[in-house]
């Protein structure tokens, strides 16, 4: 009797620990410590100890834009209470990962009513690119728990009316503004949404109020603007109206648009990740290669996971439209969330394909949860019907097992940070001068990061040595060169990799091994520049 009647909370308590197990498995061993991770983890260092404050954040992958700095602020007292070990971060980001589980199974009740909360909660914990994307430091991965906060608020505004749902909606929408630029896309539903208030409320406190919640969030970004003569916005403009990267792109929008709304679903729903690079990582919108089955699509940039899909994830997709369809028509109480659902991913998906750029999937975080509340809401009306309740335990319980049994959430990289450590201290105890730099020849050859700011992290936060900053003026004003050749093969001196020819070398003046075939060089400069 009692199982029978706390089952959904049984339920809740098992996926928050295969949650757990699944984002904090070896996560002590920081492997996944790339270009974004070591470039944040050093910025808030600096900010730590050395007092350098920043009024930007994050780079994005588009040219000269940056983020707000909050995501910064907001990991560094975890860094601090961690000692500056990196760790701290990867263990705050997998800890708001397991916390997004319950939030989901609230949300998705209390706009869907019982049991959706359970089947989205489900998935949002067993689907390996949901696992992958929230189970270690990086700016975008917490953005499916803020976003999340969001949308509820801003639906429980457009139900009940209350100026503290609209203001708490625009809190944690403009904290979503520092996490990934994908927020910014949301930026227009806003407006709407002000608009709406004004039209509706005109309370002129909770339209200032939010009005200044969103200022506060880009106030940074504006005073950098101010104090750098508009720099970020010319460079905007540069990129995006004069390089030409907005706006559709010819006749390939309707398909792209029509592939990245499949995609996410059903990837979601039935993807099924694989260790190595086997996709491009830039995901280039053609409904042919999706279609066959044939196109992987590459999880993140820099991590050699690519993630395909099943048949069967298609067929929900179709289903989780017309169910949405139906209900839709009815006008009944959950007509509400389903529409601003759906307005949220279509309109996601339209403005982030007006981006003619490079484009990679994981730009799609802060639609995730969409997706997942509608998977469940689906779910939901099926099991309404009492025969078909076993079919509905039956189809949830082997996406479950899927997703369980091809998770790739214990694969272990050949690299932790003992050896990034081990490599660190080498360079310490023999970096004699000042002006010294840090270059990677690597092992992966899907990591494009050769500038070594992993282990000039370590360099830096743990044994007090400072290296020149990792821009190509930075090679050329170098003393030494430290080369961390992660094949134990190559000729330092004679590799081309930019961070070397900028710096010029002429002879190497030490040699060290550290572990794992990773050996140290010393390089000296020509002196006859």
């Amino acid at each position: 009797m009692f199982i029978k009647k706390h089952w959904q909370t049984i339920f809740l308590c098992l996926f928050v620990i295969v949650a757990a197990v699944l984002r904090f498995n070896n996560i002590l061993s920081l492997s996944f410590f790339t270009y974004d991770q070591s470039r944040d983890a050093l910025f808030v260092k600096r900010m730590i100890v050395d007092r350098e404050f920043r009024l930007l954040g994050t780079q994005t992958s588009l040219p000269g834009m940056y983020l707000p700095p909050f995501y910064f602020y907001t990991i560094t007292p975890v860094l601090w209470l961690f000692g500056l070990n990196p760790v701290g971060i990867d263990v705050y980001s997998a800890f708001i990962g397991v916390l997004t589980i319950p939030l989901i199974y609230f949300i998705a009740n209390k706009v869907f009513g019982k049991p959706a909360g359970i089947f989205s909660a489900g998935l949002f914990t067993a689907s390996p690119l949901v696992v992958e994307l929230t189970r270690r430091a990086w700016n975008p991965n917490t953005l499916p728990f803020f976003v999340s906060i969001a949308f509820y608020f801003l639906y429980r505004y457009f139900k009940e009316r209350k100026t503290k749902d609209f203001l708490l909606a625009f809190g944690f929408y403009g904290y979503c503004l520092s996490l990934h630029f994908g927020a910014w896309t949301l930026f227009p539903l806003f407006i709407f949404s002000w608009f709406f208030y004004l039209l509706k409320t005109k309370e002129a406190k909770g339209l200032f109020a939010s009005a200044g919640l969103i200022l506060f969030f880009v106030l940074p970004l504006l005073l950098f603007e101010l104090r750098h003569n508009f720099l970020l916005f010319n460079q905007a403009k540069m990129f995006f109206f004069d390089g030409g990267h907005i706006g559709p792109s010819g006749g390939n929008f309707i398909e792209k648009f029509v592939t990245s709304l499949t995609a996410i679903f059903t990837i979601l729903i039935s993807g099924k990740i694989f260790v190595g690079y086997g996709a491009p990582l830039e995901f280039d919108g053609r409904l042919s290669d999706f279609i066959s089955l044939s196109q992987p699509i590459s999880v993140v940039a820099q991590k050699p996971f690519s993630i395909s899909f099943q048949w069967w994830g298609t067929l929900f997709f179709l289903l989780i439209i017309a169910i949405s369809v139906v209900e839709i028509r009815k006008k009944k109480e959950s007509f509400l969330p389903i529409l601003m659902l759906w307005v949220w991913i279509l309109w996601g998906v339209f403005a982030s394909r007006m981006y003619s750029g490079k484009f990679f999937f994981f730009y799609y975080l802060f639609l995730f949860p969409a997706p997942i509340l509608l998977f469940g809401f689906s779910l939901k009306k099926l099991w309404e019907r009492s025969y078909l309740k076993p079919v509905v335990l039956l189809i949830f319980g082997s996406i479950m097992v899927f997703h369980l049994r091809f998770s790739v959430a214990f694969q272990k990289s050949w690299r932790d940070i003992n050896d990034l450590k081990k490599a660190a201290e080498i360079i310490a105890e023999n970096s004699d001068s000042n002006s010294f730099n840090i270059a990677t020849i690597q092992r992966d050859i899907d990591r494009w990061d050769r500038n070594a700011v992993d282990y000039r992290y370590f360099v830096e936060a743990f044994y007090d040595k400072r290296a020149l900053d990792w821009y190509p003026q930075d090679y050329e004003k170098a003393e030494y060169l430290f080369v961390v050749d992660e094949t134990g093969e190559a000729d330092p001196v004679l590799s081309n990799i930019m961070e070397i020819e900028k710096f010029n070398p002429e002879e190497t003046v030490g040699e060290w091994e550290a572990t794992k075939g990773i050996v140290i060089y010393k390089l000296s400069k020509k002196t006859n520049q």
